[in-house]
């Protein structure tokens, strides 16, 4: 063996080493983020995930966004949503979507929980003179009459951003109602990847224990993190459960880019 060979492999399990070093030292450092979850209540989450969304960093970072649909959204657009329908675009953000979607024909309400992301989407609506029906308004009371839609759209993995579970089915019952019968709602989520325990590890397991104590958060869930924000990882026979409780069909299931087609029969 050479020397030049030696000294370069050395190299390489050097790196290696410390790449796995590296990670462990992440895990631990993004233990104390991760232990607010067992201290927050549901509405300490959700102040601190409105505070983030409605934020300028935030609100900058969509008003930039040029890409207005990506691939997948295009492809699932193009092949559930006619061009003559009502769309009601749920988190909207800064117009993302819902200018697009106004631009192919459709007639879309969107609506979101933040002042300056709502801000935003009127001001380029306005200066893209589309007529989209803005709104400021949570998923949690969706501010509709029943079946006044023919299709919903949930971009950006926000699904997983609702918490706890009740919340969610709560949600999905709305979107049921103001759906018209036959209606399509896209939705996206953030799936739980290979092992079906996954994400569970030592703090999940310490959690489920402490939950049962009343100084801790009781709602909290296997699969929840917080990673920036809070964010809520599923595994299928949970979702798909959640949907089959708000009476939704599921027309098509993508769970590798993190869809799903649902159906109001």
């Amino acid at each position: 063996m050479s020397f030049r060979y030696f000294a370069g492999y050395s190299l390489l399990f050097l790196a290696r080493l410390l790449g796995k070093g590296l990670a462990q030292m992440r895990r631990v450092i993004s233990l104390p983020q991760q232990f607010a979850l067992i201290i927050w209540t549901p509405s300490e989450i959700d102040r601190y995930s409105r505070d983030d969304w409605n934020g300028w960093p935030t609100v900058q970072i969509f008003v930039r966004a040029e890409h207005w649909l990506d691939a997948m959204e295009q492809a699932l657009v193009e092949r559930y949503f006619s061009k003559n329908g009502e769309l009601l675009n749920l988190a909207c953000g800064a117009g993302r979507e819902a200018l697009l979607l106004a631009k192919r024909g459709l007639r879309v309400t969107a609506c979101d929980w933040s002042p300056r992301m709502v801000a935003e989407a009127r001001r380029r609506a306005q200066e893209a003179e589309l007529p989209i029906r803005l709104a400021l308004a949570d998923m949690y009371h969706l501010p509709y009459h029943d079946e006044a839609f023919d299709y919903m759209l949930l971009t950006n993995i926000v699904y997983s951003y609702v918490f706890p579970r009740w919340r969610r089915v709560r949600f999905l019952r709305q979107a049921h109602a103001v759906l018209k019968p036959g209606g399509v709602f896209i939705i996206s989520f953030v799936p739980a990847r290979g092992n079906p325990r996954i994400p569970a590890g030592p703090s999940e397991w310490l959690f489920m224990r402490l939950r049962r104590w009343a100084p801790f958060n009781r709602e909290y869930e296997p699969g929840d993190r917080l990673e920036g924000t809070f964010v809520h990882y599923f595994r299928s026979e949970e979702l798909a459960q959640e949907f089959q409780e708000a009476q939704f069909l599921v027309k098509e299931w993508l769970w590798d880019q993190r869809y799903a087609v649902l159906v109001k029969l």
